[in-house]
């Protein structure tokens, strides 16, 4: 890979290519949910009036670009390694596949886990979406490998009762890897507070930059341990986690000062935290924010049918966020979609409003538009956000989940500590619409 690492004393750096799936969707697989992949102008088209957007889309480590609908990556599970392409979610926090074992809707859907080299814990955790789909089972422990990085004892939601459907994300995907440093579930472990814990990298960041690419393993990359300075321009501007009383710890909200409509103010905005997750595919805003921000775009109206705002396919105004007083933008066509079975003009913002939740979330529209570097240091917690400026447009020639780049190395982790006692413990997170509620049962 010929680029521009910020590399740690020992050099060790692991990317994970992302991308995303180019296969035609059909409507009737994911009726449930509104389809979004591009026309034959680049522009995205959206599928209305069946239910809700669907918020899980992939993001990921070097990764292929799935219609705009996210990001999908390759890990291996296990001794030998089982491949798994999957959603790399900030949104969430564990690793999730499907056991072989695996009971219910869609199971034989998907790539399914194996558990021959993995250790059973006394726990189980059950886990549910916002888009309604929802998996259960047993936690195990297992070897994990991303992009090179080798993460061993590492937990692992072994999914053995399913109604979890991800046939939207393209043919295929069959997991999701959860990117929050910690969970806010009792003595559940993501794989970021295990990477920091045995100091397996040099620097306790991942860095991910992703483009509009529908080529394959051109989709963009998560890259783990290390920043790849050719990806952007000027200094990282570095915004510390938000401690506001409505954010839980371990979720990757940071403040935004401000939220323009081109270089107008959206009325009643005051300073508030935003998510930036890699597993939704659109911006959401709650309703009273949404209502002022289209005000300002010319044309738009609502549909109180699909519950979104249509807008001209044209238009100039765009949207932005400031933080720190440093403002990032959504040119106007990188936040709408073209709605299928519409007029050549009928387009639909991808600014969404979130019904009764008084959330706000950064998807991919906005993610495309910066380089963003996650620090998961316990007690320096922050993102650091450049605007994207590709100096270097290689991706690495690892190949999708391959080995690390140059200077990297194979490193395993320390043993995991004693098992926790056995208590029970319930833990309700309000993280719509990623994920809704998580409980783990202590068996």
């Amino acid at each position: 890979m010929t680029s521009s690492l910020s590399l740690g004393a020992e050099g060790a750096v692991f990317e994970v290519l992302v991308e995303r799936p180019s296969t035609p969707l059909d409507p009737s697989s994911h009726a449930s949910a509104p389809l979004r992949m591009a026309d034959s102008n680049g522009l995205e088209r959206l599928k209305l009036g069946e239910g809700t957007v669907m918020s899980k889309y992939l993001g990921n480590s070097i990764v292929t670009n799935a219609r705009n609908l996210g990001y999908a990556g390759t890990i291996q599970l296990g001794e030998p390694p089982q491949s798994f392409q999957v959603v790399f979610d900030t949104g969430s926090d564990m690793i999730v596949v499907i056991s072989n074992m695996c009971q219910g809707m869609h199971c034989n859907d998907m790539t399914q886990y194996t558990c021959t080299s993995c250790a059973r814990t006394p726990y189980s955790y059950n886990i549910t979406y916002g888009d309604g789909t929802w998996g259960a089972g047993p936690i195990v422990t297992d070897t994990v490998s991303l992009g090179g990085l080798v993460v061993k004892n590492q937990q692992i939601l072994d999914i053995t009762k399913s109604g979890l459907d991800l046939s939207g994300y393209g043919n295929g995907v069959s997991g999701l890897v959860g990117l929050m440093p910690h969970s806010p579930v009792a003595r559940a472990i993501p794989p970021l507070q295990t990477i920091y814990e045995n100091k397996l990298l040099d620097q306790n960041v991942f860095s991910v930059y992703l483009t509009s690419s529908l080529t394959p393993k051109q989709g963009g990359s998560f890259l783990f341990g290390g920043i790849d300075t050719s990806k952007f321009s000027g200094d990282l501007n570095w915004v510390p986690l938000s401690t506001a009383p409505s954010v839980r710890e371990g979720m990757w909200y940071i403040e935004a000062d401000n939220a323009l409509a081109g270089t107008t103010p959206v009325a009643g905005y005051k300073q508030s935290p935003w998510l930036f997750d890699t597993g939704t595919s659109f911006i959401a805003v709650p309703t009273t924010f949404a209502q002022e921000f289209h005000k300002l775009i010319p044309g738009s109206s609502f549909s109180a049918t699909d519950q979104v705002y249509t807008v001209p396919c044209t238009g100039n105004t765009s949207f932005a966020v400031s933080f720190q007083g440093q403002v990032y933008e959504v040119p106007y066509l990188d936040y709408i979609a073209r709605a299928s079975g519409g007029g050549p003009n009928s387009c639909v913002s991808l600014v969404m409003p979130l019904g009764n939740y008084e959330m706000y979330i950064l998807g991919d529209p906005f993610l495309r538009q910066v380089y963003a570097v996650y620090d998961f240091n316990t007690g320096a917690s922050r993102i650091g956000l450049a605007k994207v400026n590709v100096k270097n447009g290689s991706l690495g020639n690892e190949g999708l989940s391959g080995g690390p780049v140059p200077g990297g190395g194979v490193i395993a982790p320390l043993d995991s500590a004693a098992p926790a006692t056995r208590t029970q413990h319930w833990i309700t997170v309000l993280m719509v619409p990623i994920l809704i509620v998580a409980g783990l049962i202590i068996l």
